[in-house]
């Protein structure tokens, strides 16, 4: 044996500089539920002579609460757990014979541990929750969602913040405003004030330009919520010529030929 190891009960070996014991991994794997009867056998000898493994068993087992508390409980389809139990019960259990004496086994794995413990880490994302995955997807979906409003938001500030961009407080008949027009020669937004959410399947809002003799459909966007993000508009020189401008609210997803309700409209005022 190296003159840095000594052996600790249950025959495991202990490494004097670093303080860790070969049985970590069996003391992980034990917490998880997921070791072999050999293994488990070789392991309880060990365990009450080793406080080190005795603390990695009580913080694994901590750490597997703590997943487990965190996300919230669903009951499996009915079929899904008819097939698990059914499975369950059709695998044969062999009893492991208990020692007449603590033995001292080396503590050895038999099969790859890395593959051990992801099995053991999935089983803990089954057991703890499909919702855990569900949640991290949510999550990332939401990030990529703030992420997007925000990128949103700064170019609509770039558009108000352009000498050359004019700005449209577009009203309905009432006075009342309805949404803001931000153009600049490239690029525009519209600031949705109180225009309410249209149906993203069915409907579509029209920026129309009227400085021509008849509309001109320039550009369409939705607003999806109240309080959403500027909408980024598809704009070109032509369309920020305008000096007066309308929005309509029409049925299916393209622009008409006319507007067919007009919900708001204004003439342009330098930003």
């Amino acid at each position: 044996m190296d003159r840095g190891e000594r052996r600790g009960d249950g025959g495991a070996a202990v490494t004097g500089e670093s303080g860790r014991c070969s049985g970590e991994e069996l003391a992980a794997g034990w917490a998880l539920r997921a070791l072999g009867p050999d293994e488990e056998v070789a392991f309880l000898a060990h365990l009450p002579g080793c406080a080190r493994c005795a603390r990695v068993v009580r913080e694994t087992e901590e750490v597997a609460a703590a997943i487990g508390g965190a996300l919230e409980q669903h009951d499996p389809p009915p079929r899904l757990r008819a097939r698990l139990l059914a499975a369950v019960e059709a695998e044969p259990v062999d009893a492991p014979a208990a020692p007449s004496a603590p033995v001292a086994v080396p503590l050895r794995p038999r099969r790859p541990w890395p593959r051990l413990l992801t099995a053991a880490a999935a089983a803990l994302v089954l057991l703890a929750g499909t919702g855990a995955a569900v949640r991290l997807s949510q999550l990332t979906d939401r990030v990529a969602e703030v992420d997007a409003r925000a990128a949103r938001y700064q170019r609509a500030l770039a558009v108000a913040t352009d000498p050359t961009a004019s700005r449209t407080v577009l009203r309905a008949q009432s006075g009342d405003t309805r949404a803001v027009l931000l153009s600049a020669d490239s690029d525009a937004a519209v600031l949705p004030v109180a225009l309410p959410p249209n149906d993203g399947a069915a409907q579509v809002y029209v920026v129309w330009g009227l400085s021509t003799p008849t509309p001109a459909p320039l550009a369409t966007f939705d607003v999806p919520g109240p309080g959403e993000a500027p909408e980024l508009l598809s704009w070109n020189p032509e369309a920020a010529a305008h000096d007066e401008y309308a929005i309509s609210l029409e049925p299916g997803r393209t622009a008409p030929s006319t507007p067919s309700d007009v919900v708001a409209s204004g003439l342009v005022a330098p930003a």
